[in-house]
């Protein structure tokens, strides 16, 4: 029954959904059917949040319901069971409805910072870095999570404490010495972009890769030869590769990109 009510939403069949469906689209937006979960349910959460059929409080109390326990952090600290679908759903949602909020100017401001928080604990304590699932189809929980920083990184609202936050977070994700195979580095690099864009903060970042960069030489000096290392040098390289492309793109940050490419020039293999 799900299933037909969002096909017929999602077609225009039915103009819209009833409280009972969205009820159970929060229930089943983990479900392991990834035609469920990414098709129809977490479109349905899209269209719903962007087609103005909520007012200002449903808005704010969709948001509210996907940042609690057993949304964003359902089961966190969980790896390779069916629990991530649930945290990393959760997540696009919130960047939904940030990213509504921000043209929209819906939500109640003080919540920005709650919301700032909900999202970087659940980037701290991600340790489900699954990609795509065989038969299941796309977990990505932090590429999810990535996109729901990027939303909040754009945001008006967010403060100085914020940004740290958000860049800890990423800094986080970065260093799990992980091989990312599904372009998790540049939804990353997306909200490195989106925070010299809209908060303007470019010597911050700058301070902040230094930062980064300079912890990744320790480790490789300290731990020559680990493997693991390796791998987290290499993630960083592909997320500095990713930044610059993206704010060479935008022609935005000239003073980060001159310290990426610096960076890069250093750490490249360079016949």
């Amino acid at each position: 029954m799900l299933a037909t009510s969002l096909e017929n939403y999602l077609d225009d069949r039915t103009p819209k959904l009833s409280v009972e469906i969205r009820q159970e689209m929060f229930k089943e937006i983990g479900n392991p059917d990834s035609y469920l979960r990414d098709n129809l349910i977490y479109q349905s959460f899209v269209k719903l949040i962007d087609s103005n059929q909520l007012n200002a409080k449903e808005i704010q109390d969709l948001l509210e319901v996907v940042v609690q326990e057993d949304f964003l952090l359902y089961r966190i600290g969980e790896l390779g069971m069916d629990s991530v679908f649930t945290r990393s759903f959760s997540a696009l949602v919130v960047a939904a409805v940030i990213e509504y909020d921000i043209e929209k100017k819906v939500l109640d401001p003080e919540i920005v910072p709650n919301i700032v928080n909900k999202v970087t604990r659940y980037m701290l304590s991600e340790i489900d870095t699954r990609g795509f699932i065989h038969e299941k189809g796309w977990a990505h929980a932090v590429a999810h999570g990535a996109d729901a920083l990027d939303a909040l990184a754009k945001h008006p609202q967010i403060k100085e404490e914020d940004i740290g936050r958000i860049l800890h977070a990423v800094q986080r994700s970065l260093f799990l010495q992980v091989d990312y195979l599904d372009e998790e580095e540049e939804r990353l690099a997306t909200v490195i972009a989106s925070l010299i864009a809209y908060q303007k903060v470019e010597q911050d970042i700058c301070l902040w890769i230094k930062e980064l960069t300079g912890i990744v030489d320790t480790q490789m000096v300290g731990n020559k030869g680990s493997i693991e290392t390796y791998h987290v040098k290499r993630t960083v390289k592909n997320f500095l590769k990713s930044v610059y492309v993206m704010l060479n793109s935008k022609k935005i940050g000239k003073t980060v990109n001159k310290d990426v490419f610096e960076v890069l020039e250093k750490w490249m293999y360079l016949r």
